[in-house]
């Protein structure tokens, strides 16, 4: 019985140790297919929005916004094909975004301009997290670019539209 037993621990052990016939395969990535998932700088010149800039009069008021300052500095890294600052660490981005809405000078507090920082949060934390996954395709990464792209438009936008506003204030008659 213990000789039945030993031959067939040996027939189970022979057979689970065989050298196993599976190769694993290295995939290697061309550079075509790298340069098909690589968003470029002439990808993003050629997505199409109205890119509103800040008027004199707005430059002037957002002019002590550091952290406004320092978006629109990323937003041109950005804009030369650079994802490197938007694709990285959520927690950059959240504190950016954060420190913008505390900081926003006296006046430019208005609900409007409060709402468009609101919608830039929003796009930019989308924006960062489809650009940290590999499994989205070119397309998706730039249409997300184009929406960040186009709510800092209309953040830029409402800040003009504020000044325009009160410049053109009339005092109407009682």
């Amino acid at each position: 019985m213990r000789i039945v037993l030993l031959a067939f621990l040996s027939f189970c052990f022979s057979v689970t140790s065989c050298k196993s016939d599976k190769v694993s395969e290295v995939i290697i990535e061309t550079q075509e297919q790298l340069e098909a998932r690589t968003i470029s700088q002439k990808d993003i010149e050629s997505i199409r929005y109205d890119d509103f800039g800040l008027s004199p009069d707005s430059q002037k008021a957002a002019n002590d916004w550091q952290k406004f300052q320092e978006l629109n500095t990323q937003i041109e890294v950005l804009k030369k094909g650079d994802l490197a600052y938007f694709s990285g660490d959520p927690l950059i981005i959240k504190t950016l975004m954060q420190e913008l809405r505390t900081e926003i000078p006296k006046t430019l507090q208005t609900n409007e301009i409060y709402a468009r920082i609101t919608a830039l949060d929003t796009k930019t934390q989308k924006l960062n997290s489809l650009l940290r996954l590999a499994n989205i395709n070119k397309e998706e990464k730039i249409n997300v670019i184009k929406e960040f792209l186009t709510t800092i438009s209309n953040l830029n936008l409402q800040i003009n539209k504020k000044f325009e506003f009160e410049k053109n204030d009339v005092i109407k008659p009682e």
